[in-house]
């Protein structure tokens, strides 16, 4: 374990110690949950803090470790600067809002007063931003990956990245659009399981954008322990998508996944 921690500081040391900086955010948000009575939709006001911190914790060390597969003159790049900071900014500004809202105890997400709503719109722009530079740092994999490292490992880390951008971008908006994630159920998340909150009586676009996002995990992973070649790394990839794609079409029309 100490090992991979350093290894992850080796990779992309800003992304490293940002992760553990989101991880300490989660445990303050906990914490809040045993001392803060207040609600809002059912659930503690820390609720959606908290899911996010630990959402970008994984988020920035997934992206950490997917820097060690560039090609090492790749690492330094401009476009590679642009990817670390425009994901540095787009996240600190989104688990930033969130947790002021939340200790205001206002919503962050489709909030009604005017501040609210009109930096819910900033945080659609920004929360796209963090999906569209995953995707381009997984084409950056993809085409300038390190010659040194195996190709169905290089691709299983560039699609993962390259799914999850575009899964994430396509639930996100759809979230936005719809006015709320969730479709011919109940809004409150009170009846819901934690930790996700999803509906279990309406279609819910969360999980969707859950598997969606965490295709940057998964198809890596699956490479790793089934040592697939080209061929395997890509019919995962592919799998993974068409299970996205169906709990989003599944969500649009109103059918729970949640029992």
């Amino acid at each position: 374990m100490i090992a991979m921690l350093r290894e992850l500081d080796r990779r992309q040391p800003v992304l490293a110690r940002l992760g553990w900086a989101m991880a300490a955010v989660l445990a303050f948000c906990l914490a809040s949950m045993l001392l803060d009575g207040r609600g809002i939709n059912g659930v503690s006001v820390w609720t959606k803090p908290a899911k996010f911190a630990a959402s970008l914790a994984v988020w920035f060390w997934t992206l950490a470790w997917a820097w060690g597969v560039l090609a090492p003159a790749v690492r330094d790049g401009w476009v590679a600067r642009v990817v670390l900071w425009g994901t540095v900014a787009a996240g600190l500004f989104e688990q930033g809002w969130i947790t002021l809202r939340a200790a205001l105890g206002l919503r962050s997400h489709f909030a009604s007063d005017p501040l609210g709503a009109f930096m819910f719109s900033v945080m659609g722009a920004a929360a796209l931003a963090l999906v569209l530079l995953a995707a381009v740092l997984g084409m950056l994999v993809l085409l300038r990956g390190d010659g040194a490292q195996a190709r169905p490992w290089r691709l299983a880390v560039g699609l993962g990245l390259v799914v999850a951008g575009v899964m994430g971008g396509v639930t996100g908006f759809a979230i936005g659009a719809q006015g709320g994630p969730v479709i011919g159920g109940t809004l409150s998340d009170a009846a819901a399981w934690p930790p996700f909150f999803w509906s279990r009586d309406g279609g819910d676009l969360r999980i969707a954008h859950f598997l969606g996002t965490h295709a940057m995990q998964a198809i890596p992973a699956f490479a790793l322990l089934a040592a697939p070649g080209v061929p395997g790394v890509a019919v995962a990839a592919l799998a993974w998508l068409a299970l996205s794609v169906a709990a989003f079409v599944l969500a649009l029309a109103g059918i729970p996944l949640m029992p």
